[in-house]
């Protein structure tokens, strides 16, 4: 009997602790996920850093570290983790693709574009990523790839409003002004406030002449004198 309940108390020891472990677990998921939600890149880091200073889980810490510094803005310290941990050859589809996104905020296309497309092989199958390819392609005046990326990505289920004003984007490069007119103007009489499909709507609307329509759409957002530079100034360019 006595080792009976010693046996029986040895395992509600260890239940307790394993309980006790998930608890912690559950709050530290939670209190990161509350933190995301309203974009606490500061509360985010110091909790990381607590880790690494405890040497805990080093490689995946520093990953989400290189995450939280990109979204934050802070690209140097992105690359840091991010090249750290490549070097070290910890590599995924995740990393493979900030990898992309540092180097397309330093302007270098062809090796974002490589780097998107090595995380597509190494099993990336999101939207974000093709969007991310399509947005590469057309700085480099790759349109018609721009635009097969896009589509792949609308494919995967991605926001209808971001596709569409990127292929906007691509078809004012391509000064398919027409197109512009047609793949925004049903955008923005559901969205009547978003700022990008607006501009872009203006830029297809002033480059066709039609002045009236573009301050129509841009009245809220400028004044009459603004108005007539803006128009003024497409109409000038336009003409050449």
């Amino acid at each position: 009997m006595r080792w009976n309940a010693m046996a029986v108390m040895l395992v509600l020891s260890t239940t307790l602790v394993g309980c006790e472990t998930t608890s912690q677990q559950q709050t530290e998921e939670n209190m990161i996920s509350g933190m995301e939600k309203v974009n606490n890149y500061d509360g985010l880091i110091a909790l990381y850093k607590s880790k690494l200073t405890s040497g805990q889980q080093d490689d995946q810490v520093m990953e989400q570290l290189a995450y939280v510094y990109f979204d934050k803005g802070d690209v140097e310290s992105a690359r840091f983790y991010s090249q750290y941990l490549i070097d070290k050859k910890v590599v995924n589809s995740g990393l493979l693709q900030l990898q992309g996104q540092i180097e397309a905020e330093n302007n270098q296309f062809d090796l974002a574009i490589a780097s998107y497309n090595e995380s597509i092989a190494h099993g990336n199958t999101s939207g974000k990523v093709r969007v991310l390819l399509g947005v590469a392609y057309s700085q480099s005046d790759q349109f018609e790839e721009a635009k097969q990326q896009f589509n792949l990505a609308r494919l995967r289920g991605y926001d209808d409003i971001a596709i569409k004003n990127n292929l906007a984007v691509v078809y004012l490069a391509q000064q398919r002004f027409d197109l512009v007119i047609e793949t925004l103007a049903p955008v923005i009489k559901e969205h009547p406030n978003n700022a990008k499909v607006k501009a872009n709507l203006a830029i297809a609307l002033l480059k066709l002449g039609q002045v009236a329509d573009a301050k129509t759409l841009l009245k809220n957002d400028y004044n009459a004198s603004e108005l007539i530079s803006i128009s003024q100034q497409f109409a000038y360019v336009g003409a050449e």
